[in-house]
């Protein structure tokens, strides 16, 4: 290989690698049926090559060693916890493990690659190409009808994404258009300060989810707080015409509210909500008050927790019919401490928690340590748990949710530690945007969901971790504010 090829590379690898990222997602979709796509290869084969790479590349190699023992170890210790209690299937449970531990081992090695100006402007360059396609894609899709909507016709589009990545795509939305935003009101020009902000809207609004819908408020509402602040703290000119923007786009998304597809996704379920009273009426009519009756009280009254059987059969059936098979009915009546709350007894998230807590009781000590193997919910994802967090717990015991929690938390405390020595210094718009996005992915981790587990979704977190280290580790304190000034 030449020199001059190696400079290309070196120059390149990481934005088409990014880039790359959406073509992937279309890749999965269009190969939806296989049963393991091309994307989901690619992916394990970056997965594998990135770590190894650096292995045979570093001198000191010793911190990045520790880092993948560490990883490795739990993985070594859920695996022999399955073997130990009986492997349901370990082909499934391993390859779940792959796209969780994604995450991390990604971040540490883009700690390791993303070590100068030069590559951290490939990263962004690579998020904003990525954001472009996700975009042109986007279009396309409806244009050729081909494209995925995300909880029914007139309900959101989401493209060319499989069912099981709605959520995903959201995550992804959200990330990429907070970078974008950032660039839009950093720029000189003003097209790209109102055209930028104004197609972020269009896709979060026609999206459909809660996510991308209240994202608007808090990716613009939090750009426009640090452009305000951004006057008295760095004497820099107040950038009126953004703030304008951003501002005027959360008027318009709170006007058009009843029309969009969010609107109409929220009226259909509270529709469904509507049969709020349904238990306490029937219990009426054989002349009980379920309203002074105590949990324990229902469930001994042999008519009243009839009642309770008959209406608990009918919320759950349709989305978890096996529950009562598996755990018997009178076990998830005093699961849910017999309620008669319509809202949670059909929230299909808080069934699925449900089936997974139900799980956990019965599991041992050391599996609750390293986690239930994740095929005991089944193969089909129709039990899989849609919040993050919860599924980390469950999934990865005590010690595997202590592990990502904590890998996290050192980000965050590199920024912190960066803000007490230089605060002036370190409010940049970079910094701010990093930190924002990385906030947002955490929260939407549980309020969504997919963001820890899909390998599409996590590997933005990765960048965004890693990013934050090189801005507050490897970025000299003085050149961080000179550097963002060169950069704008």
């Amino acid at each position: 290989m030449n020199e001059r090829w190696k400079n290309w590379i070196a120059e390149h690898w990481l934005v088409y690698l990014i880039a790359a990222q959406p073509l992937l997602d279309a890749v999965a979709f269009w190969n939806r049926n296989a049963v393991a796509t091309v994307a989901g290869y690619i992916r394990l084969v970056i997965l594998l090559a990135l770590p190894l790479y650096l292995l045979v590349t570093l001198k000191d190699k010793r911190r990045l060693l520790l880092a993948l023992t560490v990883m490795g170890a739990y993985c070594v210790l859920h695996i022999l916890n399955g073997f130990r209690v009986g492997y349901i299937s370990l082909y499934f449970d391993v390859s779940y493990l792959v796209k969780v531990i994604q995450m991390p081992v990604l971040a540490v090695c883009f700690v390791y690659l993303i070590r100068s100006e030069q590559t951290k402007r490939q990263a962004l360059k690579g998020i904003v190409i990525a954001a472009v396609l996700v975009g042109f894609g986007l279009i396309l899709a409806y244009l050729t009808g081909t494209g995925n909507v995300t909880y029914g016709e007139g309900l959101g589009y989401s493209g060319w994404v499989i069912n099981d990545n709605r959520c995903a795509h959201a995550i992804i939305l959200v990330t990429l258009s907070v970078c974008c935003a950032y660039l839009a009101v950093e720029s000189s020009h003003i097209l790209p300060t109102v055209v930028v902000p104004v197609l972020i809207t269009i896709g979060f609004i026609t999206n459909g989810t809660k996510s991308c819908y209240y994202s608007i408020f808090a990716v613009f509402g939090a750009l426009t707080a640090y452009l305000l602040l951004e006057r008295p703290i760095r004497k820099e000119k107040l950038k009126g015409p953004a703030i304008l923007v951003l501002v005027a786009l959360m008027i318009f998304s709170v006007v058009i509210y009843p029309y969009t597809p969010r609107a109409r996704v929220t009226a259909k379920e509270n529709t469904a909500y509507q049969r709020q009273g349904e238990i306490e009426a029937a219990v009426e009519a054989l002349g009980y008050d379920v309203t002074q009756m105590t949990p324990q009280e229902r469930f001994d009254n042999e008519e009243v927790r009839e009642v309770f059987a008959y209406y608990y059969y009918r919320y759950f059936i349709g989305v978890l019919p096996d529950i009562f098979d598996r755990f018997g009915m009178d076990r998830v009546l005093l699961h849910y401490d017999m309620t008669t709350d319509v809202y949670k007894l059909i929230n299909t998230r808080v069934m699925k928690i449900a089936y997974s807590d139900m799980i956990w009781e019965d599991s041992d000590a050391l599996t609750k340590l390293v986690g239930f193997e994740v095929s005991e919910i089944g193969f089909d994802g129709t039990h899989d748990l849609e919040n993050d967090w919860p599924a980390m717990l469950y999934y990865y015991g005590y010690l595997g949710l202590a592990l990502y929690v904590l890998f996290i938390l050192y980000f965050l405390y590199l920024v912190l530690r960066r803000l007490l020595r230089a605060f002036r210094e370190s409010y940049t718009a970079i910094n701010f945007t990093l930190l924002l996005c990385l906030a947002l992915q955490l929260g939407l981790a549980q309020f969504s969901g997919a963001i820890l587990r899909r390998p599409n979704v996590s590997i933005y977190l990765s960048l965004v971790l890693a990013l934050i280290y090189y801005q507050t580790v490897r970025l000299p304190r003085q050149s961080a504010a000179d550097g963002e000034e060169a950069e704008a």
